[in-house]
């Protein structure tokens, strides 16, 4: 599918957003940060697959990467980490479409169409309390 074509598609549900600029990573990466933790640089959503750009550290120095995400409903807020990419990462909308189109075609995964049955996780039920925060014996 082309980009063009897909965006018009997904309308809304088709979004690129980049938080860090190309200047912003390099100098991170030459200054690399302490107390530094993975930061997104950029994200581009298409229906029920994402791409994330992210600046993680590796042997030392910081590298762009790329993690896929997928949705297993599409009412889910959460999505869950697919794969990440051996290859470096542009922050350039066109480059991470086609690195996500890439891996949508290479596993059989759809943009518009959930691929996985939902899951269901663990969920932590809270004990009742009193007001001072003590548990309730019962």
């Amino acid at each position: 599918m082309q980009w063009v074509e897909l965006k018009h598609l997904l309308g809304s549900r088709y979004r690129y957003d980049k938080w860090m600029s190309e200047g912003e990573v390099e100098r991170l990466k030459r200054e690399v940060p302490a107390d530094f933790s993975d930061r997104t640089a950029a994200s581009l959503t298409a229906g029920y697959v994402r791409i994330d750009a992210v600046l993680f550290q590796a042997g030392g120095q910081l590298r762009l990467g790329c993690d896929v995400f997928v949705k297993d409903d599409p009412g889910a807020p959460e999505w869950i980490c697919y794969d990440s990419l051996e290859e470096d990462a542009v922050l350039n909308e066109r480059w991470m479409f086609f690195a996500l189109d890439r891996v949508v075609r290479e596993n059989g995964l759809s943009y518009t169409e959930c691929c996985f049955e939902q899951l269901e996780g663990k969920t932590v039920k809270k004990e009742p309390t009193t007001q001072d925060g003590y548990i309730m014996q019962t």
